[in-house]
């Protein structure tokens, strides 16, 4: 029995700052609270997000967001990547197959002509294809599907009402049969259950046949209380053996709910090699996000994944981040002079930054005549910086 509890929105989420280069969004809205997949590990229970009730039968819906999202389209000065979805919930749960929100808003975006990123572990949002082709067309459109198991035998334990990893693996190349990029959140990899090096591996030949742009690995975090505590009960059902093993892994009890240390490093630094053997990108890269937001944003953000991608290389970036450093600060300056003054369009300040590559005054910032250089052939000649052999090519 499920409980809908309907309220209304006042915005959506709208980042004026330097923009977000984890996720690369600038706007997000998620049409739900709380979530009926009932994901065992999901952060979302935690007491800090306030949810009223079951996280799983209880679920808030902002029945306006629809209407919401169109004003706040019409009314924002800048373009930028929508994301979609939420840490404490789905878009695509079950109780859209009623409420039907996801295609209003899928048609909002598309007729705003705005690019979007949609986060779901749910197949339903096959039902909305034909809506997300058009978005993808008119400004671009990435599906970043959940996955964390290289098959069934242990999702359902943890995700007992989500999709099927076959279910999700077939979604994820009707989308990118129709010309979408696709990408694979593997996060949270669940300790001692699906973090080997062997599941890993078939992971990622799993995603090999069907071509995913973008594989993004992630370590389980477990909050102290409810989450803690309801992720446990599971291990003690059903994997009791390594219960032992939890307590020691999460025993320092940390706010933010991560491991130790030295397990989280462990695990991020395997799969990484594997991503990377297989040729795939694990941050969001370069061309999934070019032309989609505004060259200033796109530079900072570019910027912030050469200084990890380099750093994994071993490569000294203290002039990279020093560069970045002083761009971000500039870029915050303007950024505040410019949502300050109703009057000015922030194409000018796309403009400026054109033209101070141009004619070489954004050395001031970069103070490396090898980067300057960089970012001309990235913004006068459109080329995307390619994350696997860290080079320019053709867009």
């Amino acid at each position: 029995m499920v409980n809908k509890h309907y309220v209304e929105v006042k915005s959506i989420k709208k980042n004026t700052g330097l923009p977000d280069t984890y996720f690369v969004s600038k706007f997000g809205f998620s049409p739900y609270k709380a979530c009926q997949h009932g994901c065992k590990y999901c952060d979302g229970r935690s007491e800090k997000y306030y949810i009223d009730g079951d996280f799983e039968k209880d679920i808030t819906v902002r029945k306006n967001i629809p209407s919401v999202l169109e004003t706040s389209l019409r009314k924002f000065r800048e373009k930028g990547i929508i994301g979609i979805s939420s840490g404490v919930s789905d878009p695509y749960q079950p109780i859209e197959i009623k409420e039907r929100l996801m295609p209003q808003c899928a048609e909002i975006i598309s007729r705003y002509k705005y690019p979007a990123m949609l986060f779901t572990k749910s197949n339903m949002v096959m039902r909305d294809i034909d809506l997300w082709e058009e978005v993808h067309k008119k400004a671009g459109f990435t599906l970043m599907m959940s996955i964390v198991y290289p098959n069934d035998d242990i999702r359902k334990h943890f995700e007992p009402y989500s999709s099927s990893v076959e279910q999700r693996l077939k979604t994820l190349k009707a989308f990118k049969d129709r010309g979408m990029s696709v990408g694979v959140l593997a996060m949270p990899l669940l300790p001692f259950l699906t973090d080997s090096a062997g599941q890993m591996d078939q992971m990622m030949k799993n995603y090999d046949e069907i071509g995913v742009d973008v594989v993004m690995p992630g370590c389980m975090t477990l909050r102290p209380g409810i989450n803690k505590k309801t992720y446990f009960d599971i291990i003690d059902k059903h994997y009791p053996h390594l219960k032992n093993q939890y307590f020691d892994l999460y025993s320092e009890n940390r706010q933010s709910g991560s491991p130790r240390k030295w397990y989280a490093e462990k695990v991020h630094k395997q799969f990484s090699r594997i991503i990377y053997k297989h040729g795939t990108p694990e941050y969001i890269p370069h061309r999934l996000y070019k032309n989609r937001m505004p060259i200033y944003d796109e530079i900072y953000i570019l910027m912030t994944h050469m200084i990890k991608l380099y750093d994994k290389r071993r490569v000294n970036v203290d002039s990279l981040v020093l560069a970045r450093k002083r761009y971000g600060a500039w870029l915050t300056d303007e950024k505040t002079y410019y949502n300050r003054r109703r009057n000015l369009s922030f194409d000018e300040l796309e403009s400026k930054v054109i033209n101070m590559l141009d004619n070489g005054t954004m050395m001031t910032y970069f103070q490396n005549e090898k980067l300057l250089n960089f970012f001309k052939k990235v913004v006068l000649d459109q080329q995307v910086f390619n994350y696997i052999t860290l080079k320019l090519e053709a867009l």
